[in-house]
């Protein structure tokens, strides 16, 4: 379609990307009126983007946008569906393990994040402190995705088999030899 949206809006996948192309494939073609479906927080104004949307609209170009964003949005479901699996996952070994749902992990002392674009639907940190009764996020560079990698990794958050931190990093690989 010869469409320069990419180059104007950070996140084809954010608010105003996706509204844009919604907008496209409801039936809208006025650049301006397109323009104007961005989000207030676009950095990008809606002049600029009025320009990046001049283009042509063929039929073939917009069924292939149209299933474009159907295998996008399956895709999304099926991330989402296993988001709640993995939550369901660590709800149920944390039960087997006598562990109580209610207990939350201690306020971090560490910086804020930013919200990553594919982060998980729950609290990973919450259900990982439940799980193991410690709050490994609180370990420089590991954050609560790295974490949940690591300990589906280690089997399923059993940590007694390393007596001490010095034990569990020379298992990772974390340790030099000497």
């Amino acid at each position: 379609m010869n469409l320069q949206l990419h180059h104007v809006v950070a996140d084809i996948t954010g608010a105003t990307g996706l509204g844009i192309i919604h907008a496209i494939l409801a039936g809208e073609r006025d650049p301006e009126a397109l323009a104007c479906v961005r989000h207030y927080s676009c950095h990008s104004s809606a002049e600029t983007i009025a320009k990046a949307l001049t283009g042509s609209y063929r039929a073939e170009h917009l069924f292939a946008l149209d299933q474009a964003l159907a295998l996008y949005d399956a895709y999304r479901e099926k991330a989402s569906a296993c988001d709640v699996r993995i939550e369901a996952v660590l709800k149920e070994l944390s039960t087997h393990r006598g562990r109580d749902h209610g207990s939350a992990p201690p306020v971090s002392r560490r910086r804020n994040r930013t919200d990553q674009a594919n982060a998980l639907a729950f609290d990973v940190r919450a259900a990982l402190f439940v799980l193991l009764g410690k709050d490994i996020t609180m370990i420089d560079g590991l954050g609560p995705y790295l974490s949940l990698k690591l300990i589906a990794e280690c089997g399923g958050g059993d940590l007694t088999s390393w007596p001490s931190a010095k034990h569990f990093t020379s298992r990772l690989g974390f340790a030099p030899s000497k």
